[in-house]
């Protein structure tokens, strides 16, 4: 675990700032972010990690997909 950070929000703000606390502490090297697909996060990450790749977290992309299947006891 590298970091953790209470906010009000998912603001680009909040995570710009918890980046930056981590690059202030020796945060370098970083060549894969994964994380779900918040705007916020996203935004932060590639203004603070400019170049770094990103990926989807399959875990999330996953139950995002499965919202859209329609579950058995629906087709009966």
């Amino acid at each position: 675990m590298l970091g953790v950070s209470v906010s009000l929000s998912e603001a680009e703000v909040h995570w710009q700032e918890f980046l930056a606390s981590l690059q202030e502490r020796g945060l370098y090297g970083v060549q894969l972010i994964v994380s779900d697909d918040h705007a916020g996060l996203k935004a932060a990450c590639t203004a603070r990690l400019p170049g770094v790749a990103w990926q989807r977290c399959q875990f999330h992309l996953m139950q995002n997909a499965l919202h859209h299947v329609p579950r058995q006891s629906e087709n009966r």
